[in-house]
């Protein structure tokens, strides 16, 4: 009996083809152990009592269904005088481990209805293992320390229902996707990691949620909290975005045309680094720049946060905050003062990115993978569901 790598099914010797035909393949099995050991004392047994069929599911040979009738023996043990039925490491319930492996395999990449449908199985049973294994991976992750750890939020429903993703990022594997984006929820996975393991992590990212600032700062204290530098990034554009909008607006709403066009159109070269802007880009913001000068302001204040990370360490990050405390003060920009709030509020894990240069990027491309599961499986009820099939992504 070999699988469609050529690999054999150990310790299985076939006895007989029951039913051979072009839709399914029934195959008589025995196997090739002559001794079993008595579950009671321990004791190795060699007297029978009497056999029995049972129908074992295997992979498919040629597109057909294949069942191997296994013909199992139960043993008397010459010592205690009890029985038990023999058991096979190949065999795992109703089907072969092969088996089992292949509809985990199929479920990373095709929703569990699809794997029901091509292998003809229940959902409940391939859910049920792919919730199995999932819990051994994530068991087998948890027990291992993590030194630096991302935290984010995805969806599950969108603006309806969320879950925390916790990953390791030295190794980049999924630990923790936990229902809920509250500090409770992020607790509940602190607590069950125990005091031990929290002590030894070293990093923690998260972006912008108070929510998680509470949970790392009751049961990581020791961590250095980091915040995202992509969404500090985007908090640090959200002023120029509102000075540029009301600059562009022309005529009152509901009388058009609406905006000034060329403002509209840089709206997006305005949120480019100094440094990616392309030669005609430069150009056009240099046209506005002198049509708009407090739009030139807002533009230079915006590129001084973003010399917040592009300073080379922490000390040209705070001449760099000091430039945009100087050009804010002007007093030209009031759109910042939430941002000014906001960074103030945020200054110590703003600034730490600077002693290791963590970010959530490999969380984030993670979740991309997780949102395209939700894709692929048109939506998920079962938040825990959700977790089992997203543990198997990494």
């Amino acid at each position: 009996l070999h699988d469609t790598g050529g690999r054999p099914l150990r310790g299985v010797r076939v006895t007989e083809v029951v039913v051979d035909t072009p839709s399914e393949l029934v195959v008589g099995v025995v196997s090739t152990k002559k001794l079993s050991v008595c579950p009671g004392c321990g004791r190795s047994c060699r007297r029978v009592h009497d056999r029995r069929r049972r129908q074992i599911r295997d992979l498919e040979v040629s597109g057909r269904r294949t069942v191997l009738l296994w013909t199992q023996r139960r043993f008397v043990c010459d010592e205690c005088g009890k029985r038990h039925m023999e058991t096979h490491p190949q065999f795992l319930g109703g089907m072969t481990r092969r088996l089992a492996r292949r509809l985990v395999q199929d479920a990373q990449v095709m929703s569990i209805q699809a794997v029901s449908r091509r292998h003809r199985i229940s959902w409940h049973l391939i859910m049920g293992l792919v919730t199995d294994w999932s819990g051994l991976i994530q068991s087998r992750r948890r027990r291992r320390r993590c030194r630096v750890l991302l935290i984010d939020e995805t969806s599950i429903r969108k603006r309806h229902r969320y879950v925390t993703v916790a990953v390791n990022g030295d190794t980049g594997e999924v630990l923790a996707i936990v229902e809920g984006r509250s500090k409770q929820a992020l607790s509940r996975f602190f607590i069950e990691q125990g005091p031990r393991w929290c002590h030894s992590v070293r990093t923690v990212v998260t972006d912008g949620s108070r929510s998680y600032r509470a949970a790392i700062q009751r049961y990581l204290p020791r961590a250095r909290h980091v915040l995202d530098r992509f969404h500090a990034a985007r908090w640090f554009t959200q002023g120029l975005t509102l000075v540029r909008r009301e600059l562009q607006r022309r005529q009152p709403p509901g009388v058009k045309p609406a905006f000034e066009p060329d403002l509209f159109r840089a709206r997006f070269a305005l949120l480019k680094r100094h440094d990616h802007l392309t030669g005609a880009e430069r150009k056009r913001l240099d046209r506005l720049f002198d049509t708009h000068l407090r739009l030139q302001v807002a533009w230079d204040a915006l590129q001084e946060l973003y010399g917040l990370y592009q300073a080379d360490d922490l000390e040209g990050a705070l001449e760099a905050l000091e430039r945009f405390s100087n050009l804010y003060q002007t007093g030209q920009i009031p759109e910042y003062h939430s941002i000014v709030d906001t960074i103030l509020n945020w200054s110590t894990e703003i600034l730490s990115w600077h002693h290791n240069r963590r970010s959530n990027g490999p969380l984030e491309g993670i979740n991309n993978l997780i949102q395209t599961l939700r894709r692929t499986a048109h939506g998920f009820t079962n938040p825990h569901n959700y977790a089992a099939r997203g543990l198997l992504l990494t």
